[in-house]
């Protein structure tokens, strides 16, 4: 590549959050994190409570009640935990995308030594050799620098442009690790 090349970037939010949040990522019931100790809570919890009630009817306390209502009172916390988590990724992916969401031009320049994003009037110039890895698919474009980390949805430029960065991406960054 001799001539640089320029990709003017759009930015679409729905975009950034089909790839922050691919599978189930934000939600509080379904996400990985949080699926199982969901599962947990409901089978313990429909567990603990046919004990409780049976306990409460025959008027005696069983061991094993107490033990499950532990068991119990640990899912709930470990499930509370793990919403917190995705509550506190969600909140930053929003704050991120609202101050993006700012800048009105996004703008690639790739060049033999480097990698620039301009953002209205910001320039971020990274050298190719910066860079420590990558990671691409079908919808976004990973790239892990010593100074800041890139994404770029697919959606934000066109097939064709994608393909070339994809390409570009890979051949400079596997020459320079």
């Amino acid at each position: 590549m001799k001539k640089p090349i320029e990709i003017e970037l759009t930015f679409v939010r729905k975009d950034f959050e089909e790839v922050y949040f691919n599978g189930n990522q934000a939600n509080y019931f379904k996400s990985q994190t949080t699926k199982k100790p969901f599962q947990n809570i409901l089978i313990s919890g429909l567990i603990f409570s046919l004990l409780l009630y049976n306990t409460i009817t025959e008027n005696s306390g069983h061991i094993l009640t107490i033990v499950l209502g532990i068991f119990f009172v640990y899912n709930i916390t470990l499930f509370l935990i793990k919403a917190y988590e995705i509550f506190k990724r969600r909140s930053k992916v929003k704050k991120y995308l609202d101050d993006v969401e700012k800048i009105k031009s996004h703008k690639l320049i790739l060049t033999d030594t480097s990698f620039e994003i301009i953002q209205e009037h910001e320039k971020t110039i990274e050298k190719w050799t910066d860079f420590k890895s990558s990671e691409s698919n079908d919808l976004f474009i990973y790239l892990l620098s010593e100074k800041e980390n890139y994404l770029i949805p697919s959606k934000s430029m066109t097939e064709q442009e994608y393909i070339e960065l994809t390409n570009i991406v890979t051949e400079k960054i596997k020459a320079e690790i």
